[in-house]
């Protein structure tokens, strides 16, 4: 179905053709805020209808769609060998040979290999790719060499990103672009997370946002919050998210003990109005693109701590607007949190800061016009 463009837009000059496979989380927000904001592009974006092995984002194809643009359904797949994913080469090659669009844009790392592989082909589009978040290992660190010739622009979403993808020798600098991910900088109206969660009036309040996935560490996460509450008996806990690593969470939750002090809510719609609720919003990631949940919290007044981590560390300089803590280290988490929750003051001096940064550094409306240059700019210098 074909979304309408609002009227105040120019009209489109570009025509660009997403391919996402991973629809879910901060990859398919990214891919919906680039719709809505990146004007002067007809936008076509090709999802599957699933996640397989993840959360899908049931909302996305709808916002997509009332951003002005066009929802293609493509069957692609998590798994690089599943069958489905040469099916749906076949039929990108098909949508682009109709389309004829101006720049494939992929995201994540199928969709990133789809499309390139595809754009191509076709010889005339410029090949762009946003990996939101490095896939590690060997094998990936091949596949992305061997398709770097094939990259007119790779987007980074953080300077740390950038920094890694060099360190892996996956492409030249002079293609490399880094775009940091953005927010509308104003607040959305807050909604209350003690009423939807079941949290007790008054008791101090720690929470995450993400999906439950070996990338957010969830067991690391509840193994620091069960060492917070041997210290602080007050204290409550909420976690928004679903993901692939559920039963290992729901295991973990089990061992610690936490009982009634720690609030699970799987799905929660429009959870960013929530986060204004907490004393500490926490990040236990091992890696990381360029994470939203942490500049949600900040826009709300938060204060955050994050694991010191590519992405994390390009949102947060440790101890002026938020705190930053050693990878998979739960005990670290706990002295971060605990010593935030007892001190007032600097909760409120780093959550200032936070929100200032927000504002200044981290504007969606930046992001899509960095976008729309760089895309003028692949195709101008489009690698032959």
């Amino acid at each position: 179905m074909r979304g309408c463009h609002a009227l105040s837009r120019p009209a489109p000059d570009l025509t660009v053709l997403h391919v996402l496979e991973a629809i879910e989380g901060g990859t398919a927000r990214h891919v919906v805020d680039l719709v809505e904001h990146t004007h002067g592009v007809d936008h076509h974006v090709a999802v599957p209808t699933v996640r397989v092995g993840g959360v899908t984002d049931e909302l996305a194809a709808g916002r997509i769609t009332a951003a002005g643009g066009t929802v293609h359904v493509v069957e692609m797949r998590r798994r690089p060998h599943d069958r489905r994913n040469l099916a749906a080469l076949v039929q990108l090659r098909s949508l682009v040979r109709r389309l004829r669009p101006d720049v494939v844009h992929g995201h994540s790392s199928i969709g990133g290999v789809l499309a390139r592989v595809v754009a191509t082909a076709a010889r005339r589009p410029a090949r762009v790719y946003t990996p939101n978040g490095l896939a590690a290992g060997r094998g990936a660190t091949l596949v992305e060499r061997a398709l770097g010739p094939f990259t007119d622009r790779f987007v980074a979403v953080s300077a740390s990103e950038r920094d890694e993808v060099l360190r892996r020798r996956l492409l030249p600098d002079d293609r490399l672009v880094v775009v940091p991910n953005g927010i509308p900088a104003t607040r959305p109206p807050p909604l209350d997370l003690r009423a939807a969660a079941g949290v007790p009036p008054g008791v101090p309040l720690v929470g995450s946002m993400g999906r439950l996935a070996a990338q957010k560490a969830p067991e690391v996460l509840v193994r620091a919050f069960q060492l917070v509450a041997a210290e602080q008996g007050d204290v409550h806990f909420v976690v928004i998210g679903d993901g692939p690593q559920r039963a290992l969470f729901d295991d973990a939750v089990a061992a610690s003990q936490l009982g009634a002090r720690l609030h699970h809510v799987p799905a929660l719609p429009e959870a960013a109005r929530y986060l204004g609720d907490l004393d500490v919003f926490v990040l236990a990631s091992r890696f990381e693109g360029g994470p939203y949940a942490p500049l949600e919290a900040m826009r709300a007044g938060v204060p955050v701590v994050l694991t010191d981590v590519v992405g994390n560390r390009d949102v947060v300089d440790d101890d002026r607007n938020g705190v930053l803590v050693p990878v998979d280290d739960p005990d670290s988490l706990r002295s971060a949190i605990t010593a935030l929750l007892r001190d007032e003051e600097r909760r409120r001096r780093l959550a200032a800061a936070g929100a200032d940064d927000v504002r200044e550094r981290f504007s969606v409306e930046a992001m899509a016009a960095a976008h729309l240059a760089l895309y003028r700019d692949a195709l101008e210098r489009r690698v032959r």
